[in-house]
């Protein structure tokens, strides 16, 4: 069934925790997203075990009174497993110790629709596979979960083998939360492709213009202290960010003085549309992502070692450099 036709045919407010009640759940991975949903899923009335190596993760779920099993053991047990390692060691590790303790009849929940819908997860035949997807930060799933303001959650049905797996979503999407502020019905592609769209075009344009805008002031003349506390270490630019999620992208403008709006949208209206924004976003889409050839790439042995190498070309930037240089002068 698409995606679009479960939205039609069932409800947010359809999510039954009474679904999971006789089910044993396993949240495999006590990392920050780990330990957060299983603290939510707890407070939600359920009894999550925890998968984990034995590793520091492992021991604060122990002392938060989890029931901590090997990763292999905890999905043998499991009805509903909660996938939440990285994506990098998921085709493994559910090839490995996952999928093995996989029944005809469970769900594997992705947090991610990275691999899954790469096709880089061997998943038996008759499990159900969802996405209950938080587009949040562990610390704030917990947070925002305590204090009742929710947080937006991606969810959608990839596999419905056992003709009940939208239920079982959305119940999981409740439990955690992510009904709260308002579960959207989505898939693993665009999960996936929209994720990496941000990672891949929008964020490294705004690194680009802040390296150049920092090259330009500095070379004006003016001091490293100066530069980089105005365009990012004095932290204004996450308060406006916030007021951007709060109040919209030009809604936010009113908090500022009639200067900088003038400013703003003088300036905005000046850039050309030349259209090579957009070129090189499009190509990043098409070409780099949803031809899968980013995927391919970052599963190639390889990968991480490059990863490593453009940290460490990143470290040495001009704008690194200053950075380090003026956080230690100001002792931090």
């Amino acid at each position: 069934m698409a995606h679009a036709e479960i939205h039609q045919d069932r409800s947010i407010e359809t999510a039954d925790l009474a679904v999971l009640a006789d089910r044993t759940i396993a949240v495999l991975g006590a990392g920050n997203q780990g330990a957060a949903q299983a603290a939510n899923l707890r407070d939600s009335g359920l009894t999550p075990l925890v998968g984990n190596r034995d590793d520091a993760y492992a021991t604060a779920a122990r002392e938060r009174g989890f029931d901590v099993h090997p990763i292999a053991e905890a999905a043998a047990e499991a009805d509903v497993a909660l996938l939440l390692v990285p994506d990098e060691v998921q085709p493994e590790l559910v090839r490995d110790e996952v999928a093995p303790g996989l029944r005809a009849g469970d769900t594997l929940v992705v947090a991610s629709g990275y691999n899954w819908h790469f096709g880089l997860l061997e998943v038996p035949d008759g499990v159900d596979v969802v996405m209950v997807a938080p587009r949040m930060i562990g610390a704030a799933v917990r947070d925002r979960y305590v204090d009742r303001s929710g947080f937006p959650c991606f969810v959608s049905v990839e596999r419905d083998a056992t003709g009940r797996a939208w239920e079982t979503t959305l119940a999981l999407a409740r439990a955690i939360g992510g009904t709260l502020g308002g579960a959207i019905v989505s898939s693993a592609r665009e999960e996936a492709a929209l994720d990496l769209f941000s990672e891949q075009a929008v964020w490294p344009a705004i690194l680009d213009v802040v390296r150049t805008a920092h090259r330009v002031a500095v070379s004006a003349g003016f001091t490293e202290e100066a530069v980089l506390n105005e365009l990012y270490l004095s932290a204004e630019p996450a308060e406006v960010f916030a007021r951007v999620a709060r109040d919209g992208l030009f809604g936010q403008l009113g908090l500022h003085s009639r200067t900088s709006q003038y400013g703003q949208l003088r300036s905005l209206a000046a850039l050309e549309d030349d259209g090579e924004l957009a070129t090189r976003f499009a190509r990043v889409m098409h070409e780099d992502i949803l031809s899968g050839a980013f995927a391919r790439e970052w599963s190639r042995p390889e990968a991480g070692e490059r990863l490593d190498a453009m940290r460490r070309q990143a470290d040495a930037t001009p704008l690194a450099v200053a950075e380090a240089e003026v956080r230690a002068r100001l002792g931090e």
